[in-house]
């Protein structure tokens, strides 16, 4: 009795159980990657970041800021057409001719490489909204399952009870098919527990404030691909953020090698001076007259302990920047034929359960089942046939589902949609 009462509190809290899933309506996978391309805090940061670099790029040619000086003479100094009273002064720093050019190519290339960044985060929350879509396809698709196989344990309960009762069974009958009642419906709170799990992650990468309902959550299919190997490496080659981000990094350490050259080169520096004269004690037409005079100036780039060690430097972060350049396409490689073969994997995976394994299993479990009520096989035969049909059924929904990932994970590493 007791047993009996754990059982239908079991059945009474799967029931009762909230089914969000009701109450919104349908939403498709497109428009939750738009969703979250316009709303992840992720992309919206690296935006941000993106926006920055590109203010830097008017600094980076800028001139530096010129001075301006007054300077107040003593009254000892004259000159001969007077005393010198004050002086006013402007000076402005003219960088060696190329020094500018190279910071910008700096510049423009850490945008370059901020740019790709965006869009390498913007695949990666693309993949995380895609498979966690897709694993929110598999828990409430095995749920279905498994409430299928409840529906059908409930009625060889009653078979059992019934038989057990007219002395044409043993109690052990009624006792395995209410262990596996018990079994079924813990597999289904843990289901349960996935998608609410699943369901938080989505509010995460939408930033959704309210709940997000998978009403509009349908059997997706596995695109079909159209380019081969070959062509997805090269694809990859051109399109993938890692690869445009490296790119741009070599360049940028290009051109700070080009720049630390320039510092053996001397930077000039322009200048203007007015000198106030007051009245002397001469008779010269000039007397008391002011002057002018136009100071140029240019750095001495003498101290080689600061100017040779800068261009080791440079050297060595452009030769960094393409050692990993090269790993980055060595590592793109390896992940488009790892994706690729997976994915291949995965199709015909699919295509075994679909097209023979789940059907034999359904036959097994139909004509045991059959077999049961009619007093002619085991319980323990039909629940081993039950196991196999609901595995077979459960494993035909982690292949869609691994093919799916597999696939976007193929996008994921070209860097683009195929």
């Amino acid at each position: 009795m007791c047993k009996n009462f754990y059982q239908f509190f079991l059945f009474f809290m799967l029931v009762t159980f909230p089914v969000y899933a009701q109450e919104a309506n349908t939403t498709t996978l497109d428009d939750l990657i738009k969703e979250a391309i316009s709303n992840n805090q992720e992309i919206q940061a690296a935006r941000q970041e993106l926006e920055a670099a590109r203010h830097r790029v008017p600094q980076s040619s800028a001139l530096p800021d010129p001075t301006v000086g007054y300077a107040v003479m003593g009254p000892m100094l004259e000159t001969t057409l007077g005393p010198q009273k004050d002086i006013y002064e402007f000076e402005q720093m003219v960088p060696f001719p190329g020094k500018l050019i190279e910071k910008r190519k700096m510049a423009k290339s850490e945008v370059a490489a901020v740019s790709a960044r965006m869009k390498e985060v913007e695949r990666e929350v693309t993949l995380d909204i895609k498979e966690t879509y897709y694993d929110l396809y598999a828990a409430e698709a095995n749920l279905q399952i498994i409430q299928e196989v409840l529906d059908i344990l409930k009625k060889l309960e009653v078979v059992a009870q019934a038989r057990y009762a007219s002395n044409q069974a043993e109690q052990r009958d009624v006792a395995k098919a209410q262990a596996k009642i018990s079994e079924v419906l813990q597999q289904i709170f843990v289901l349960r527990q996935q998608h609410e799990t699943l369901t938080a992650m989505m509010n995460v990468l939408l930033n959704r404030d309210t709940g997000f309902f998978s009403d509009g959550i349908v059997k997706p299919a596995i695109p079909e691909l159209h380019l081969t190997l070959e062509e997805l490496l090269e694809e990859a080659m051109v399109s993938r953020p890692e690869l445009l981000q490296a790119k741009a990094m070599r360049e940028r350490e290009q051109h700070a090698s080009n720049l630390a050259k320039y510092e053996y080169a001397p930077d000039l520096s322009v200048g203007f001076q007015y000198y106030r004269i007051g009245n002397g004690d001469t008779s010269m037409e000039d007397d008391g007259r002011d002057a002018w005079m136009i100071p140029i100036k240019i750095t001495l780039p003498l101290w080689q302990n600061r100017i040779g060690p800068g261009v080791l430097e440079a050297k060595r972060n452009l030769e960094a920047s393409q050692a990993n350049l090269k790993q980055t396409e060595n590592l793109t490689e390896y992940e488009i034929k790892n994706a690729y073969y997976q994915l291949t994997s995965a199709e015909q995976i699919v295509e075994l359960y679909k097209n023979a394994l789940i059907p034999q299993a359904e036959i097994a479990f139909r004509s045991d089942q059959a077999g049961y009520e009619a007093g002619k096989t085991d319980v323990l035969n039909l629940i081993d046939s039950e196991e196999v049909y609901l595995n077979s059924k459960m494993a035909y929904n982690q292949a869609l589902v691994d093919a799916l990932k597999g696939f976007a994970a193929l996008e994921r590493i070209v860097g683009k949609d195929l």
